[in-house]
């Protein structure tokens, strides 16, 4: 029996600045669908298009956080709803539905890659390559939803109930898998695909792009600080620390120079693919402008005077907003920038990562590196006998404000730190709270029959 996919196809090329035009949807046997590696490139390409779609993006759960404060019910009310901590509310965060959609692609891609011909060497580097990518990025994708709507994983806890460990193409209910299953499935996805990658150099174009080898790295380095395994967190993030960092002066081009000489901060982000200027101004306006959404007061004052993070090109200084992705003209642009190459993994978070899962055994060298980022943003170096994880997490809240991370930190550091998330409402999220596992949404609890609530 020949399976049959119901695929969108690109026709594109692909370069550092291109944008990508998708033709009418088909439907093919797979056999027909991947009869060259080209098409296999291009299933590959499909995933990497809908990480760019503001509603896929992870930095949703920013909303549920203490960064962002004055929330409203606005163009994206799932913002709003995220931010009450009411995930069964309409709209519903789409965060489940999203991830598992590019749980899907990648399934398409790895099912069939014996479907898919190579002729010659060069073609069967790119389909080991395309195939390891897929591999990489399905392990990112059940690990953000195990982090938003499971427990924390902590590596003690592997036999409570996490989410469905999706597969395979084929249409079919699910029951949850634990946590254990889930992070063992992750851990073999990113082994054979830190093997397969092994020798693949993207473009220096394109690497940022391409969620390569060091982007590997990199989740595998955050995985395991995540789980409480500090020296693999340590041996993975080590390398990236031999990297330096943009000095104060030039930390606009982490922003608004994607592909500066000088910029090596990005390990792996996506392309801008909105249609036109006008169409990134509605993305930001949607997400953050029209749900007049500001920095809470009390983080924005703890932020140093000459911290470049504080700077006014990164949150307004009269409404607070956060404008990372919105870079206003200024003395390094022309013109205002209106950008949404989300930066999923950064160098920033590997020096922070090492110094975190160095802090107990290796005090020293730990401060060494959090201090080289210090300095990197124009602040001054602290001393040994005040640093502590609380410094290590302060120093994350200002560095990765607006890109995700807040919530997977509170969630798996506030029992430990006794930190609560407070609302003008006096409503709170409490140290280790429920609340940090989002609700599996309603339409899957009442049409999968193996949910377990």
């Amino acid at each position: 029996m020949k399976k049959f996919i119901l695929f969108i196809f690109f026709a594109a090329t692909v370069s550092s600045c291109s944008l990508i035009d998708i033709d009418p949807d088909n439907v093919v046997s797979s056999e027909k669908a991947f009869d060259n590696v080209e098409y296999y490139q291009q299933a590959l390409t499909k995933v990497y298009y809908d990480m760019t779609v503001p509603t896929n993006n992870i930095s949703a759960t920013d909303y549920a956080t203490d960064d962002f404060t004055n929330v409203i019910q606005g163009y994206a009310p799932m913002n709003y709803f995220i931010y009450l901590w009411d995930y069964q509310s309409r709209p519903q965060p789409s965060l489940w539905t999203t991830q598992y959609q590019m749980i899907a692609r990648t399934n398409v891609i790895i099912d069939n890659y014996e479907v898919v011909p190579a002729n010659n060497d060069r073609e069967q580097a790119i389909k080991d390559q395309v195939y390891a990518q897929a591999e990489a990025l399905r392990a990112f994708f059940f690990f953000n939803l195990t982090e938003i709507y499971a427990p924390h994983y902590d590596g003690s806890n592997g036999n409570e109930l996490a989410i469905p460990l999706k597969l395979k193409l084929d249409r079919e209910y699910l029951p949850q898998s634990t946590l254990d299953e889930v992070f063992d499935q992750i851990d073999k996805d990113l082994a054979d695909a830190e093997a397969k990658l092994k020798g693949f150099t993207p473009t220096t174009a394109d690497a940022p792009y391409v969620f390569g080898l060091d982007a590997v790295k990199a989740l595998k380095a955050r995985i395991a600080l995540y789980k409480g395994d500090l020296q693999t967190a340590s041996d993975y993030s080590k390398d990236f620390t031999n990297i330096e960092l943009l000095d104060s002066a030039d930390y606009w081009m982490l922003w608004a120079d994607q592909f500066g000489s000088k910029n090596k901060e990005v390990i792996f982000m996506t392309h801008n693919l909105s249609d036109t200027d006008q169409g990134t101004l509605i993305d930001y306006h949607n997400q953050y402008e029209t749900n007049n959404v500001m920095i809470d007061q009390n983080f924005f004052a703890s932020m140093d005077f000459n911290d470049i993070r504080k700077g006014s090109q990164y949150i307004d200084p009269t409404t607070r907003r956060p404008q990372k992705y919105l870079y206003v003209a200024d003395q390094n642009n022309a013109t205002e920038t209106r950008m949404l190459n989300y930066k999923y993994f950064r160098l920033a978070e590997q020096y922070l990562i090492y110094a975190e899962a160095n802090l107990s055994s290796n005090k020293s060298e730990a401060l060494k590196v959090f201090n080289k980022l210090r300095v990197a943003r124009g602040e001054t170096e602290v001393t040994e006998s005040n640093f502590d994880k609380h410094f290590i997490l302060s120093e994350r809240r200002k560095e990765f404000f607006q890109e995700g991370l807040r919530f997977y930190d509170l969630k798996r550091l506030s029992k430990e730190l006794n930190l609560v998330v407070k609302r003008n409402s006096g409503a709170q999220l409490a140290p280790g709270d429920a609340k940090y596992t989002f609700d599996i949404p309603i339409e899957e609890t009442n049409s999968n029959p193996y949910i377990n609530e």
